[in-house]
């Protein structure tokens, strides 16, 4: 009986100093913790809002700061991070699905998808000056008749409704893909409320751009009409890339001033930054003030501005309710995304 005993104690105690051996195993393991994920590379990743090459450097350049700051303030094991910029806007919104993107650089309606989708929390919104909010803007060059997007009692023949409705042909482009909310979503709503939805009219010619800037390259050049993007796309004609592509010359007047806006979309609430549900939460708390401090910086703004044009970083949701604020976001997106082929018209 005692020797038995003796023997189911050796026995346990083996189990118990394997299960222990197999605890510290897992709680030592890379990239894992008993909270959640921390990963030892640190993905940031953007909505290809403009040419990849433009927006690499500044992303790159803030998400060095993060890392900074992260290292600095609790998660030495977090030890290197990668900047991207996806080719797509969906291809955006996959990789934070897979878990591929950590933190994500998003604009308002990839924020409701991935929130509704992946459980992701948003963590931060852009401020633009005292702004929360901006709008799609409609552009033109400025040698078009076009001023304005609807009946101008001056001139009716100078306003986007009249010139449709004339039968005459008209080249619209889009700032991107049909989940870009002030490239496509708020645009598209826009037209359906001024009553011509490119679907409706033969002559109402669209093209989907590869990026706002894209869409503003087109106006700048000529190629179409009026061209839809967020506002203030225009001044991303003035980057030495675009200047390079549109054969600007010094002396030249800036390529920005070529183009007018000749109206608004309704207001939609600002880009903002999301983290994937499985990060450990204590690490996405420090990166949601990371983005907050480095705006303290002049690095720091700099980035920011010519990624998002954003002077700071709000956290959320201590100063600002994002998923109350989407639901404008929503009821467009309920409204236009089932009837995307009205929105077009090739």
């Amino acid at each position: 009986m005692h020797l038995g005993r003796k023997r189911c104690l050796v026995g346990l105690v083996g189990v118990l100093v394997i299960g222990v051996l197999v605890g510290s195993l897992v709680l030592s393991f890379p990239g894992a913790s008993q909270q959640g994920l921390i990963p030892e590379e640190l993905v940031v990743g953007m909505v290809p809002s403009r040419a990849a090459t433009i927006l690499q450097p500044p992303v790159e350049g803030m998400a060095k700061l993060v890392l900074d700051y992260v290292q600095k303030n609790g998660f030495p094991q977090v030890k290197r991070v990668r900047a991207v910029v996806p080719e797509s806007y969906p291809a955006t919104i996959e990789a934070i699905g897979a878990e591929k993107i950590h933190v994500g650089l998003l604009g308002p309606f990839q924020i409701v998808l991935v929130v509704d989708n992946y459980g992701a929390i948003p963590i931060n919104v852009a401020k633009r000056g005292a702004n929360l909010t901006f709008r799609s803007q409609f552009m033109v060059h400025v040698d078009s008749t076009l001023k304005a997007l609807k009946d101008n009692d001056q001139d009716p023949k100078n306003d986007l409704v009249s010139l449709v409705k004339s039968g005459a042909t008209v080249r619209f482009s889009y700032g991107g893909s049909s989940t870009s909310t002030s490239g496509f979503l708020f645009p598209c709503k826009t037209l359906k409320d001024l009553g011509i939805l490119p679907g409706d009219y033969k002559n109402f010619k669209t093209i989907r751009a590869a990026n706002h800037l894209a869409s503003a390259i087109a106006v700048y050049k000529k190629d179409v009409d009026v061209g839809a993007g967020f506002d203030d796309v225009r001044q991303s004609l003035n980057t030495e890339q675009a200047k390079k592509e549109l054969g600007w010359k010094p002396g030249d007047p800036e390529p920005s001033t070529k183009v007018n806006v000749i109206g608004y979309s309704d207001d939609i609430p600002n880009d903002g930054i999301v983290a994937i549900k499985a990060l450990d939460a204590k690490l996405r708390e420090t990166i949601k003030r990371a983005f907050v401090e480095i705006m303290k910086t002049e690095e720091g703004k700099k980035y920011a501005k010519d990624a998002l044009d954003a002077t700071d970083f709000v956290p959320v949701p201590e100063e600002y309710d994002m998923l109350k604020a989407l639901e404008a976001v929503r009821v467009v997106a309920k409204e236009i995304q089932p009837n995307l082929a009205k929105c077009e018209n090739q």
